[in-house]
């Protein structure tokens, strides 16, 4: 089974917004998808960061991605954990539901995507995305595809193999993997990292020394505030960046 991060998520502001929540959803292919958006509580528009599950959907480890989210808002972003699965009527995904659905989770993702993109809390010029196994190999796979996507921090994912050689972008991104994962091998983070390259990226590459695809609380709680802050750095230039060409 495929448990998203395995620990609480902690956040380093000495000042977090308060947070609200909500369930929203938006159309993709004649289906509705759900959301649940976690918001700062106070005016104005943030960056925006949909989160991915993993295959195991939300029957284990919504509770991580729930804190995660959390944790991004409290930082000053939107975050949408995106059940993509909807979309297929899918609760839980072995290798031949993947290869089979694949491409239609993609497109859900980008549908997801341009959701966020006219959401009255966020600012369009700002989005990003964190996955987690799965998750992680279609956030890589959208940005590819979605030049919206200004960030994106992948956990035990990496690049799906019909992509090698074929990425079309990378936006700045975060590695995360566990060097004796052995459900997605480290290699795909690797070839992530040399294709990314290839096209002139700076990837920012860390891996868990002997930690598997479930990383321990130690290493998952490491893992998940390198992604918030990256996501944080990353997305609060791009807003700057827009606001100085305005």
């Amino acid at each position: 089974m495929l448990i998203p991060l395995g620990s609480s998520v902690s956040t380093a502001t000495s000042r977090p917004y308060a947070v609200e929540k909500q369930r929203e959803s938006f159309l993709s292919g004649g289906r509705r998808i759900s959301v649940e958006t976690f918001a700062p509580k106070a005016p104005g528009r943030f960056p925006a960061v949909l989160v991915l599950h993993s295959s195991a959907g939300t029957l284990f480890g919504k509770r991580e991605l729930e804190q995660l989210s959390q944790s991004l808002a409290e930082r000053g972003m939107v975050a949408f954990m995106v059940r993509y699965f909807d979309r297929t009527g899918t609760i839980f995904a072995g290798d031949r539901g993947i290869a089979r659905h694949l491409h239609v989770w993609e497109d859900t993702v980008i549908d997801g995507i341009g959701f966020a993109a006219a959401h009255p809390r966020v600012r369009a010029d700002s989005i990003g995305i964190f996955g987690y196994s799965l998750g992680a190999f279609l956030g890589v796979s959208v940005a590819s595809r979605d030049a919206r996507v200004d960030a994106a921090a992948e956990l035990a994912g990496g690049m799906f193999d019909y992509l090698g050689g074929r990425l079309q972008r990378v936006p700045p991104t975060l590695i995360l993997h566990g060097t004796a994962d052995r459900r997605v091998d480290p290699r795909y983070a690797r070839e992530l990292e040399r294709e990314a390259r290839r096209l002139g990226a700076r990837p920012v590459v860390r891996l868990f020394p002997g930690e598997g695809h479930v990383l321990s609380p130690s290493a998952a709680t490491s893992a998940s505030t390198q992604a918030i802050a990256f996501l944080e750095k990353h997305l609060s230039r791009q807003s700057l960046s827009s606001s100085r060409r305005r």
